[in-house]
């Protein structure tokens, strides 16, 4: 039997019976929430590529409907920037909509494009206004989900988690509140908080852009998320936005303040959002805490007041200052120590604060097991215990939850160069511990 979060129970797939995900198909120009002259200007763009085109290509592009680019397509007649061509005679007859009319530039609509695409070269979907944003972010937002046992169970599952973590890890994942992992390295921070990305299973709609001030911020992109099928905006909804997973953003010593603000293109003339943007309605990962290119008390001074406020504030390049969401579950991992790192102000801001320390034996040995299997080497018990009673059992080393995928990757390295097939043995164990650990 399939194991659910609470929001998406007699749900379908990714959120299929989540009330944020109906948003009903604009009927006016009036509904967009963004100025007509600029949907018009975007248009005239998007004619300017396609040369000759009908109705339906515009629809494609703009993710708008036939009856509000009609609206849009009349001015443009009107400034004489489009003219009709008439039916093309290899489709179907014109319907009341003129879907199969065929439109094209007039010279003077090429020049005004051109004049267009020099001052904001954005050529995509119908951005969303910043009102409209705020209200769908708050609907879905991170805080309102719930997780079961059960649930974060599945999340870790073939992961070797004690149930002290787990029972850590969830009221944390509920809270949606800021989590801080903390404890020596190689022992799966990050791997944690990656499976803490995947305990929710539903989904968010996330807009392809977003107008703000009469500048376009591209928000939507395929590498941060995960656009899936099913119920969402369709033909019947608004297309604008389009159904993606709850994003999981990682990020490690690359992070730099300027990562976390508006990304001007100076050759397209748009934005690109920043990150804290994007992973929204979310989980936002900073890995290797305090290894960052900025130092860890200006990244964290950059987010006091997101942290308290749940809203953070952008600036565009003409100065205008504004507000976005704040709303994820922001993770940081860090193998330093805590206090070396933020003073007690931001600790108290952080609502949880959870240690993952070594392995003990029982589970050092199932994680061997377990990579055994993935690397399809057969598990020798004799030869695992004798690596512990040579290497770990007179504390020459701690036990590390990467030593065993670590030490059996050696193996198979050396297997692979020598022609031989691995083997779990103690003469193999031997030479990768030589090659593995500094003594």
């Amino acid at each position: 039997m399939e194991m659910r979060s609470q929001t998406t129970v007699a749900a379908d797939k990714f959120g299929g019976g989540s009330p944020w995900l109906s948003r009903p198909q604009p009927q006016s120009l009036k509904d967009l929430g963004v100025p007509e002259i600029f949907l018009a200007n975007l248009a005239l763009k998007h004619c300017f590529y396609l040369d000759v085109f009908i109705l339906a290509d515009l629809v494609e592009r703009l993710k708008l409907p036939p009856t509000i680019l009609t609206q849009l397509l009349d001015y443009l007649r009107k400034e004489k920037y489009v003219e009709v061509r008439g039916p093309d005679a290899l489709r179907p007859v014109a319907n009341p909509l003129s879907l199969a009319h065929r439109y094209a530039l007039t010279d003077g609509g090429k020049r005004r494009a051109g004049q267009l695409l020099e001052y904001d070269a954005y050529v995509g979907p119908a951005p969303i206004s910043l009102e409209d944003y705020w209200h769908q972010v708050k609907l879905q937002s991170i805080q309102i989900t719930s997780v079961t046992p059960p649930r974060l169970q599945q999340a870790f599952q073939n992961l070797v988690v004690s149930p002290e973590l787990l029972g850590q890890l969830g009221p944390a994942a509920v809270s949606g509140k800021p989590l801080f992992l903390y404890g020596p390295p190689g022992n799966g921070k990050t791997t944690i908080a990656l499976r803490l990305g995947s305990i929710w299973d539903d989904a968010i709609l996330v807009p392809y852009a977003m107008y703000v001030e009469g500048n376009v911020i591209r928000v939507f992109d395929e590498v941060t998320h995960q656009q899936v099928d099913g119920p969402g905006p369709d033909a019947t909804g608004d297309r604008r936005w389009v159904k993606s997973r709850r994003p999981a953003v990682l990020v490690g010593g690359e992070l730099t303040l300027a990562m976390l603000d508006l990304a001007f293109n100076p050759t397209l003339k748009y934005y690109e959002a920043p990150l804290q943007l994007k992973a929204n309605n979310g989980m936002f990962i900073v890995d290797d805490f305090g290894r960052q290119q900025v130092s860890p008390q200006e990244l964290l001074n950059r987010w006091i007041i997101p942290l308290e406020n749940r809203q953070d504030f952008l600036c565009l390049h003409t100065g205008h200052k504004f507000s976005i969401p704040f709303d994820q579950f922001l993770v940081f991992a860090t193998n330093l120590e805590p206090r070396t790192l933020v003073d007690d102000a931001f600790l108290r801001r952080i609502r949880s604060k959870v240690k993952v320390t070594h392995v003990d034996r029982d589970q050092f040995i199932e994680i061997f097991k377990i990579n055994c299997q993935h690397y399809q080497i057969a598990y020798d018990p004799e030869a695992v215990e004798y690596l512990l009673l040579n290497y770990y059992d007179n504390h020459q080393h701690s036990m590390d939850a990467c030593h065993p995928r670590d030490l059996l990757e050696q193996i198979i390295d050396y297997s692979r160069f020598n022609q031989l097939p691995p083997v779990l043995s103690r003469e193999n164990l031997d030479r990768a511990c030589r090659i593995y650990f500094v003594y």
